[in-house]
């Protein structure tokens, strides 16, 4: 099949979900519909799907990439869908509109090299473990995602923080001890967005020697961006360590911190998702672990 005739069937495909969800009672039938048709689109692009695997750069384990930013005390900037919606110029969900400053910087960032500062990507393994998500990433806009990677670079992964072991409680304990060396006895600031949806989870950092915070808007944050880096300019290098929670201005903010100096995480979402794994693996996300007391 062609790609003109496949586009044409994607396109099908996609209006026909839309329809036939609006006739589905309740949520989840309209969410099973939905994927039924998701999956029909998958399949008629699996082969697009498994050269794009079989091109994409080799990426690090998560063990591998936190290890290296323990040893080495490197920074990080993390580069997920998110980031490469906005370089082609899609929107990045309700955080940050399409920037064209923003976005020539995230490529800079991208195709840096630097040895105390990683770039992460995600990591792009097989067909089943990429997830729906990726795969339909991967079906718009596989193509010019794979024009900005170097494909013979090996890259850290961008899930450090992210892919949390979710089959067994004893590797969920064991990554989170070994992501808290990163701030053990450190001062650290957190910098994220006001009344945003990040959340402090205690046990996480109860090993730290002090938190301070710096607010930023919740969305458009590029906008302000002079101003946040000022404010984080104000900690000293030295005895301060950067949490960066400001989606693609992170990717930034992390590299431009690095220079100077600073050990910068662009850090994400990490305590929402420890959150929620616990939940799944325990059964409750409020129980305290002792395993992971200070």
């Amino acid at each position: 099949m062609n790609t003109q005739i496949r586009k044409a069937c994607r396109f099908s495909l996609r209006r026909l979900s839309q329809v036939v969800s609006i006739f589905c009672i309740g949520k989840k039938n309209r969410e099973q519909c939905r994927e039924w048709f998701d999956h029909k689109i998958i399949a008629l692009y699996k082969n697009d799907i498994q050269g794009f695997i079989d091109r994409y750069p080799r990426v690090w384990s998560e063990e591998e990439t936190i290890k290296h930013l323990i040893d080495n005390r490197s920074s990080i900037c993390r580069f997920g869908d998110g980031e490469f919606k906005l370089m082609v110029g899609e929107r990045h969900k309700s955080f940050q509109d399409v920037n064209h400053t923003l976005n020539n910087r995230m490529a800079e960032v991208l195709n840096s090299n630097h040895s105390n500062i990683l770039i992460a990507i995600h990591p792009v393994r097989d067909f089943e473990s990429l997830g729906r998500i990726w795969q339909k990433f991967i079906i718009r806009i596989g193509q010019p995602v794979l024009n900005m990677l170097d494909e013979k670079r090996t890259y850290p992964s961008m899930g450090v923080f992210r892919n949390l072991p979710k089959n067994a409680k004893a590797d969920l304990v064991a990554r989170v001890r070994l992501i808290k060396q990163l701030w053990e006895n450190r001062k650290i600031v957190l910098v994220v967005g006001k009344n945003s949806r990040f959340t402090f989870e205690q046990e996480l950092f109860n090993n730290v020697q002090t938190v301070d915070y710096i607010y930023a808007p919740p969305k458009n944050a590029f906008e302000e961006y002079d101003n946040i880096i000022q404010k984080v300019r104000a900690y000293n290098k030295e005895e301060y360590l950067i949490l960066l929670v400001l989606g693609p201005t992170a990717t930034i903010m992390a590299y431009d911190l690095a220079l100077e100096g600073y050990q910068a995480i662009d850090f994400g979402q990490m305590p929402g998702t420890y959150k929620q794994v616990k939940k799944e693996l325990f059964g409750d996300a409020s129980t305290s672990l002792p395993e992971l007391s200070s």
